[in-house]
C-alpha cells in the first residue's frame, strides 16, 4: 500500500486565502498536510496593519495538521516580522517527518532557516511569491545591484516555482528560475466559501446595497484592503468625486483601516456622502458586501498581487486597477477591456474615465460575466493541481530516505495544538 506524499508547509500564520488551501490538499487521497506556522497573527488579535483588534472569524485550523511553533525566547509570537525566529524548525524538518516542504519566500529568518535545513538534509523545496518586476522598480539603485547579484542564487536553491501570474513569471524568469522548475498556479481565493455564502445570504446582500445607496440607480465602486500610503486611498476619493460630478449615481465605499483612517474621515467629512468609509469587516461577512458592490477598484501604488481583486471577481465584481499592481496580463486575473479596466497609477482623470465607462450597465454585466468565468480557473482547483503536478514530478525524481533509521526523535502529535 503507497504511503501519503508528506507535505510540510512552513508559513507565518494562518491566512484566509492559504488555510483553505491545506485544508483542501489535506484531503486529496495520496497527500497529508502538516503545517507550521511562525506566528499566531489573526487567531488571538487582529490585523495590526488593518487597525483591528478582532480575530478572523472563520475557521482556518481544521481538517490538516498543524502547530504554532515557538520563536526564540520560547513564546509564540503573536505578530509577523522578519526576524521571526523558530528554533524548533530544527526538529520539524527531516526527512523523517517530510518529502517535501513548502515555504511562501525568504523574508523572515525562520523561513532562510527552513531552506537551509531543507538543502542540508535533502528535502525538496517547493516555493511560491506573488513579486513582481513592477514593484521591484521602486528599489534604489544600490538595492537593485544587490538584488541582482543575490536573488538567482537564492531562487536557484529553491527545487520547485508555483508562479502566481504572468507578472509573477516574468520576475522568475528575470532572476534565473529555469521554465522546467515552474509550474503555473494561482494565488489562492476560497470560491467555495464565498459561494456559499453569497447563495445563501441573497436577503442580507440587498439589505447592505439598499443601506449603501442613495436609491435604486446608485452605483457602487468599491474599496477594500489596508489604509496605508502603498494601497492609494486618495485616488479612489479623488476619482470618485470627480466622477460623481459627471454622473450623480456615482458613489465610492470604502471597506477596511488602517494608519490613514483618520486623515480619510477628515476628508470623507469635507465632502458630500460620494464616498463613504464602513471600516473593518471580517471574513464571515465580507463576501455580502462585495456582493452588493457594482464595480471593485484597485488603486495601489505598489502591491505584487492583491487578493482582494481575486475575492472581489469571486463574487462577480468587474474590475478596474491600477497598473501598478502584479496581478493583470493576457492570462492574469484582470485583463483588460475582457473582465475589467487597467489604467496607469497617478493618472487620477483616466481612473474617472473608467469609472464613468463602467457607468453603463451593459459594460458591467459582461465584464461581471468574464470576471467569475476567468476567477473560475484561478480558485484552490488551480492550486491543488500545481501542487499535484510537483508532487508527481518529486515522486518520479526523488530516492526516498531509509525510514526505518529509528535515531530520529519524532516531534510530538500535534492535531489541533494551539499553545498559550
Amino acid at each position: 500500500m503507497n504511503q501519503k506524499f508528506r507535505l510540510g508547509i512552513v508559513f507565518t500564520h494562518p491566512t484566509q486565502h492559504h488555510a483553505p488551501l491545506w485544508q483542501k490538499l489535506n484531503q486529496e487521497p495520496n497527500i497529508s498536510v502538516t503545517a507550521l506556522y511562525l506566528c499566531n497573527e489573526n487567531q488571538v488579535g487582529g490585523d495590526r496593519l488593518l487597525g483591528s483588534h478582532q480575530p478572523w472569524d472563520v475557521d482556518l485550523l481544521s481538517n490538516y495538521e498543524y502547530k504554532f511553533l515557538k520563536d526564540i525566547t520560547g513564546n509564540i509570537t503573536t505578530t509577523i516580522k522578519r526576524e521571526l525566529f523558530n528554533p524548533e524548525l530544527f526538529a520539524w524538518l527531516h526527512p523523517k517527518n517530510f518529502d517535501a516542504v513548502f515555504i511562501s519566500s525568504f523574508y523572515t529568518y525562520s523561513y532562510r532557516l527552513a531552506v537551509l535545513l531543507c538543502k542540508l538534509r535533502g528535502i525538496p523545496v517547493i516555493m511560491q511569491n506573488d513579486a513582481t518586476i513592477i514593484t521591484d522598480s521602486e528599489f534604489s539603485r544600490l538595492r537593485k545591484l544587490v538584488v541582482c547579484a543575490l536573488y538567482p542564487w537564492m531562487y536557484g536553491l529553491v527545487d520547485h516555482w508555483i508562479s502566481s501570474g504572468d507578472h509573477n513569471e516574468i520576475y522568475l524568469r528575470h532572476y534565473g528560475v529555469s521554465q522546467d522548475k515552474i509550474v503555473r498556479g494561482c494565488y489562492p481565493v476560497d470560491r467555495d466559501r464565498f459561494e456559499q455564502t453569497i447563495n445563501q445570504n441573497q436577503a442580507e446582500i440587498a439589505k447592505i446595497r439598499q443601506q449603501l445607496s442613495w436609491d435604486g440607480e446608485t452605483i457602487l465602486y468599491g474599496f477594500a484592503g489596508k489604509y496605508i500610503e502603498r494601497k492609494n486611498p486618495w485616488e479612489f476619493i479623488d476619482a470618485i468625486a470627480q466622477a460623481h460630478k459627471i454622473d450623480p449615481r456615482v458613489r465610492g465605499i470604502m471597506i477596511g483601516g488602517g494608519e490613514l483612517e483618520p486623515q480619510i474621515n477628515q476628508r470623507l467629512a469635507t465632502m458630500n456622502q460620494e464616498v463613504i468609509n464602513i471600516g473593518f469587516i471580517n471574513q464571515s461577512k465580507l463576501p455580502l458586501y462585495y456582493a452588493a458592490l457594482d464595480v471593485f477598484i484597485s488603486t495601489s501604488k505598489i502591491d505584487p498581487h492583491p487578493l482582494v481583486i481575486s475575492e472581489a471577481m469571486a463574487a462577480g465584481c468587474p474590475i478596474i486597477l491600477s497598473d501598478r499592481c502584479g496581478n493583470w496580463g493576457y492570462s492574469d486575473t484582470v485583463q483588460h477591456r475582457y473582465n475589467g479596466l487597467v489604467y496607469p497609477s497617478g493618472q487620477v482623470n483616466q481612473l474617472t474615465a473608467s469609472i464613468l465607462e463602467m457607468t453603463n450597465q451593459h459594460t458591467r454585466q459582461l465584464y461581471a460575466q468574464h470576471a467569475q468565468t476567468v476567477f473560475s480557473q484561478q480558485d484552490l482547483n488551480c492550486e491543488v493541481s500545481a501542487f499535484k503536478e510537483i508532487v508527481s514530478k518529486i515522486n518520479c525524481q526523488k530516492q526516498k530516505p531509509n525510514r526505518s533509521d529509528t535515531n530520529w526523535n519524532y516531534p510530538t502529535s500535534t492535531k489541533n495544538i494551539l499553545l498559550d
